[in-house]
C-alpha cells in the first residue's frame, strides 16, 4: 500500500524553537511520504537533523536576512503571491504557522484538503500584544507606532482571507485558539488542540542537586523579557547575596542581545550563554536552583514543562498557553502578569525574595500530555477515511 503524500509548509526554519520542534517531530512519521517547503532556511542556526530531510526553498537568498527583522517580514507575502507548489502530486497540504505562513493559500490552496497546524495566530496583530509593543517597542518612535498601527490593520484584512481556506484547523493551546476566536478567523473549519511533541524520558534519568543558579531557557528577543529579568536581578541580588541568573538561548535579535550584554555587564551574578549544547544545557538545569520563564502572552510554551520535568521548581508567568498544563503543579510558582514595566519588575523580584525564603518542595517530576505524533496521525487518518 503506497503511503499518503504531504507537501509540509513552514515559512522559515531558522532557530532552535518550538515551531521547529513540531516540523521536525511531523516529518519523523513513518506513516506519510513528507517533503518540506519552506522560504528561509538557515541550516546553521537551527537543528541538525534538518539535514536528514529534503527542503525545497521557495524564496530568494535574501529572505534570509529579511526573516530575522521584525518589521519586514511582511515583504514575504508577494512571494506567496507568486510561488507554486505543485499540490496536484500531494493527498494533502499541511502548513505550519504562527502568523503569515497561510498568505501561501493565496497562490496554494488543495479543495478540502487544506490544513494547518497553527502555534499561534500572527502575534503583533493580537490586541494585547499590540498595546504591549506601543509600550515597549515603540514608545520613543511616533513613526514606527503609527506604521505598526497600519500595517495591523492591513494585515488583519488579508488575514482573514488567507483563513477561509483553512480546511482543518490544529491548534498548539487553548490560547492560541481563543486568539483566533477573537479575531473571528474561525467559521466552519473544524478544530482540535494538541500539545507540541515534548520528550520528557530525556528529564527522568537527570539526578538532580540543588545549587545556587536560577536559569532562564528561551530564545533572546524583547517578548522574553530578558531585560526585565536582568533588572530584576539586580535588585533582588543587592539584598541576596549568593545566588547566579544564567540566561540562555540563540540571540533571535542581535540588537537586543547586545542591550542585554550592557545591562549585564560588570555583575558577576549574571552571565548570558548562547547555542549552548544539550548536555551543557541538561547539567546547568540538573544543578539549578530553579528555572524560570517570563514570555508574554506565550503561544504555549515547552521549555517550563520541561524544567518541572526535571524535577526543577518553576517561576513562571501566570498567563500563557503552558498554564493550563501545570496549574496545579505543586512546583509551579506563579508570577502574576502585570502590563506597567516597574510594576512586574517589582513582581518578578517580589516571586524570588518569597522563594529563597521558602522551605525547597520534594522533587516532583511526573508531567503527562497526550502523544503528538499519535493525536496528529489520528486527526489526518480521520479525514481521509471520510
Amino acid at each position: 500500500m503506497n503511503k499518503k503524500k504531504i507537501a509540509l509548509f513552514h515559512p522559515w526554519i531558522k532557530s532552535w524553537g518550538g515551531a521547529e520542534k513540531v516540523v521536525l517531530e511531523i516529518l519523523k512519521s513513518k506513516k506519510y511520504d513528507i517533503d518540506l517547503y519552506t522560504w528561509v532556511y538557515d541550516e546553521e542556526n537551527t537543528f541538525q537533523e534538518f539535514k536528514k530531510y529534503k527542503i525545497h526553498l521557495l524564496a530568494p537568498k535574501f529572505g534570509k536576512k529579511l526573516s530575522k527583522l521584525h518589521v519586514l517580514r511582511g515583504l514575504f507575502l508577494p512571494i506567496s503571491l507568486f510561488k507554486k507548489i505543485p499540490l496536484e502530486k500531494y493527498d494533502l497540504f499541511l502548513i505550519s504557522t504562527s502568523g503569515l505562513a497561510e498568505f501561501i493559500t493565496f497562490r496554494n490552496y488543495k479543495k478540502g484538503k487544506t490544513y494547518a497546524y497553527c502555534h499561534t495566530p500572527l502575534r503583533e496583530a493580537n490586541k494585547k500584544i499590540v498595546k504591549w509593543n506601543f509600550a515597549n517597542r515603540y514608545e520613543k518612535n511616533i513613526l514606527k507606532k503609527y506604521l505598526y498601527f497600519a500595517a495591523v490593520k492591513i494585515y488583519r484584512i488579508l488575514e482573514k482571507q488567507a483563513w477561509k481556506k483553512l480546511d482543518v484547523i490544529i491548534f498548539n493551546s487553548e490560547l492560541s485558539k481563543s486568539r483566533a476566536e477573537e479575531h473571528k478567523l474561525i467559521r466552519k473549519q473544524k478544530t482540535h488542540v494538541i500539545y507540541p511533541p515534548i520528550n520528557f524520558s530525556q528529564f527522568k534519568k537527570l539526578k538532580t542537586k540543588i545549587g545556587k543558579h536560577f536559569v532562564y531557557i528561551s530564545r533572546l528577543n524583547p517578548p522574553k523579557r530578558q531585560d526585565l529579568l536582568i533588572e530584576a536581578w539586580k535588585k533582588f541580588s543587592n539584598k541576596n547575596k549568593g545566588y547566579k541568573l544564567i540566561l540562555i538561548g540563540t540571540p533571535d535579535n542581535k540588537k537586543y542581545y547586545k542591550e542585554l550584554l550592557k545591562l549585564s555587564e560588570e555583575d558577576n551574578s549574571i552571565e548570558i550563554k548562547i547555542n549552548v549544547k544539550n548536555k551543557e544545557l541538561e547539567d546547568l538545569l540538573r544543578s539549578s536552583k530553579a528555572g524560570i520563564f517570563l514570555g508574554y502572552q506565550e503561544d504555549f510554551g515547552i521549555v517550563p514543562l520541561e524544567i518541572l520535568a526535571a524535577g526543577k521548581p518553576l517561576l513562571a508567568i501566570d498567563e500563557g498557553g503552558y498554564v493550563n498544563v501545570i496549574k496545579n503543579h505543586p512546583l509551579f510558582y506563579k508570577i502574576k502578569e502585570k502590563h506597567s514595566r516597574k510594576e512586574m519588575v517589582n513582581e518578578i523580584v517580589k516571586r524570588l525574595e518569597n522563594f529563597v525564603k521558602e522551605k525547597q518542595k520534594k522533587t516532583i517530576k511526573q508531567i503527562k500530555i497526550k502523544n503528538f505524533r499519535t493525536e496528529i496521525d489520528k486527526i489526518l487518518e480521520k479525514e481521509w477515511k471520510k
